[in-house]
């Protein structure tokens, strides 16, 4: 319902223009981006509670489907794959709902494409969760066939989600004092968050793909770890991590 649903709030609720803006309510971040001044204190809602809620209980309910024995288990992830993609199709070019940033026509054909895939993800609108989940379902569904390194390497962070994730911000964050250095932005100005970096810095857009598959190389060995730590041990807590 959360999943579905949500996005009937989109024209009732209080806009917000951006993760710095600071003009509506402090509820309303429960359903937008939106930032907060207290004091000496700048506070960021990057993940709007509402609607995350209800993917990660889609999650929770979705992992029954990988209890099953193998054949039905692919015909189950290939099934709602298809139909969650399809669905994500049809509701993209009617555009009348389940995504606040409409499309348009633009003067070519690969600028309409990339406008039409131009979903939001803060909150995660319905159409960006089938453009997504639903390729990934179809993707796991054959994903069982590979062997290899890759494989293993998909499973091993697939087990640490949450290391990853808090680790990746400490690494992302020290490269980026170390790019600022290159490029002549004093530190001071880089110890903030990064919508709040100066407009000069930052490069192009190959160099963020190359810099996202450097984090993920520095990071395989320290995921590579914590995951040898969960599989030694019985603690609870680590199921978590």
């Amino acid at each position: 319902m959360i999943v579905l649903g949500h996005n009937a709030l989109d024209g009732h609720w209080p806009v917000s223009q951006s993760i710095v803006d600071t003009s509506p309510p402090l509820w309303a971040a429960l359903h937008v981006s939106m930032s907060k001044v207290a004091g000496p204190f700048h506070f960021l809602f990057l993940y709007p509670l509402l609607p995350w809620v209800g993917v990660m209980l889609l999650g929770f309910g979705a992992s029954s489907l990988f209890e099953r024995d193998a054949p039905a288990r692919k015909r189950a992830l290939l099934g709602w794959g298809i139909a969650i993609t399809a669905a994500f199709l049809v509701l993209r070019f009617i555009d009348g709902y389940g995504e606040p940033n409409h499309w348009e026509t633009q003067p070519t054909a690969a600028r309409t494409l990339i406008d039409f895939l131009n979903t939001t993800k803060y909150p995660p609108s319905l159409e960006f969760l089938a453009m997504t989940l639903g390729p990934a379902a179809i993707f796991c569904a054959y994903a069982e066939r590979m062997r290899g390194f890759f494989t293993d390497m998909f499973v091993m962070f697939g087990r640490v989600p949450f290391a990853f994730y808090v680790a990746h911000f400490y690494l992302l964050h020290a490269l980026s004092l170390l790019l600022g250095a290159l490029q002549g932005v004093p530190v001071g100005q880089l110890l903030t968050f990064p919508p709040f970096y100066p407009k000069s810095y930052g490069v192009s857009l190959p160099l963020v793909y190359a810099v996202w598959v450097l984090v993920i190389a520095l990071l395989y060995p320290f995921c590579q770890w914590v995951a040898g730590v969960k599989a030694r041990s019985r603690s609870w807590w680590l199921s978590y991590v």
